[in-house]
């Protein structure tokens, strides 16, 4: 007998390693493995044959066949060889998560759409505003942003892991030079490179590398509770630096929800929000600059001309907004940034509450769509690298929806994927991208 090194069945024979196979066999095996495309599950599908045609030749040998016969009536139940493959690469073939990718076009459509109607208006104010070509801007944007969702989708998002922590030492320096070099521009930092916003990719860049760490199982707690530190809170404190308010919310929720993909439980979960809650949040409650924008949010009307003027302007452009709207590209002279934090509280002005609802059913779509590839996903890494991802794509959907409805305090989050923007809307691409590509390999993928 010949041996079949690394076979390993789990057939009759309890899961020990089956040291000899038949020559017949083990060429049997040998050629289907050859033929199966998903190269990570080659060893996985030739311990799978080999336990099979184990169980087989055990039986027709039992039947009174010798070992040569009994082989050959083996491979002749279980098929041709070609045949098998096939099987195989049917299951384990590439996926495509089609309603994700629609609800995405539509979005980039209703950007264009919406980027378009922005020009028209900004037209109407005769300068007023700004006089930029924001819908042929953002054409270009979202093409360049499809090519790398594109090339990302396609790269092994395994290699990620193996780069977490130089992927978390990037983001850091990338901040910390936004915060040394960069000048300060109406209490903000911005580093722009080339005509991107390197700092864009932070947050992105810190959740790859926390989606490494929280795939595994740290056994001491000493660990556990620094990868908590070094993962959920430092990078909160680089951005409460720049400063980015909304950067820092919008991550600590998003590792938040990682916590609960995680092994951890909702111990950690707990732990992690009562340190955000008391290092961040409610400093900046008790704050005198914290205290005005919450009395502005609840108040509105103390301070119509002042902190709460935003919020009744977007109140009365919902309101009069109808089922219709004002009209296509129409002129809206009381709110400002339509084309980024504002859009979509001026696609509901001009197109009405149908078109609003529209959008809101797209965007509902769209994230069920990311949950749903989270909870197909088996791989620790890949679940939880669209878990992180994921979750910072729909807090920033509802914080920009309930902002744009006046139902959220205002800040300078931008509606995903639909808001103008190069660096903000490349990276969202970029991110779409792995996701996909983890979705696309979660069949071809060895789970461990």
């Amino acid at each position: 007998m010949a041996a079949v090194p690394g076979v390993c069945g789990s057939g009759t024979r309890g899961g020990t390693c089956m040291k000899n196979l038949h020559p017949l066999l083990q060429e049997y095996v040998n050629r289907v493995s050859r033929q199966v495309k998903a190269r990570e599950l080659r060893q996985e599908i030739r311990e799978e044959i080999a336990g099979h045609l184990d169980e087989l030749w055990e039986a027709k040998r039992a039947e009174g066949l010798d070992d040569e016969a009994a082989a050959r009536q083996a491979m002749a139940q279980m098929g041709n060889t070609d045949s098998v493959a096939e099987g195989f690469n049917r299951v384990h073939r590439p996926r495509v998560p089609w309603m994700m990718l629609l609800s995405l076009a539509l979005l980039l459509t209703i950007a264009l759409l919406a980027m378009y109607a922005v020009r028209l208006s900004y037209q109407a104010g005769e300068g007023l505003w700004y006089d930029i070509d924001f819908f042929g801007k953002q054409a270009v944007f979202i093409g360049i942003g499809l090519a790398v969702l594109f090339i990302l989708s396609r790269v092994h998002y395994g290699i990620l892991n193996n780069y977490s922590w130089m992927l978390y030492g990037l983001a850091v320096v990338l901040i910390w030079i936004t915060n040394y070099v960069s000048p300060n521009v109406n209490g903000l930092r911005v580093f722009i490179l080339g005509g991107v916003n390197p700092t864009a990719i932070c947050p992105y860049l810190f959740l790859i590398a926390a989606a490494g760490a929280l795939s595994r199982k740290y056994e001491k707690r000493r660990t556990a509770l620094g990868q908590l530190v070094v993962l959920g809170i430092l990078p909160l404190l680089l951005f409460a630096v720049i400063p980015s308010f909304p950067s820092l919310i919008l991550y600590a929720v998003a590792f938040a929800l990682m916590l609960c993909f995680s092994r951890y439980g909702w111990r950690w979960v707990l732990t992690y929000l009562s340190m955000v809650a008391s290092i961040f949040v409610l400093p900046l409650l008790l704050s005198g600059y914290g205290q005005e924008r919450l009395s502005a949010f609840l108040r509105p009307w103390e301070d119509a001309e002042g902190s709460g003027y935003l919020y009744l302007q977007i109140e009365e452009a919902v309101r009069s907004a109808g089922w219709r709207g004002h009209g296509f590209g129409s002129f809206m002279e009381v709110l400002p940034q339509i084309h980024s934090d504002n859009v979509f509280t001026y696609l509901i002005y001009s197109l009405g509450w149908v078109f609003g609802i529209f959008v809101l059913m797209i965007v509902l779509l769209f994230v069920t769509q990311l949950v749903n590839a989270a909870m197909s996903v088996r791989d620790p890494y890949g679940k939880m690298l669209i878990a992180g991802l994921g979750a910072f794509f729909s807090v920033q959907f509802v914080w920009s929806i309930g902002m744009s409805l006046g139902l959220l305090p205002i800040s300078a989050v931008s509606f995903p994927l639909i808001s103008y923007g190069g660096s903000g809307l490349m990276a969202q691409l970029g991110a779409i991208g792995l996701i996909y590509g983890v979705y696309r390999r979660k069949d071809m993928v060895r789970v461990h």
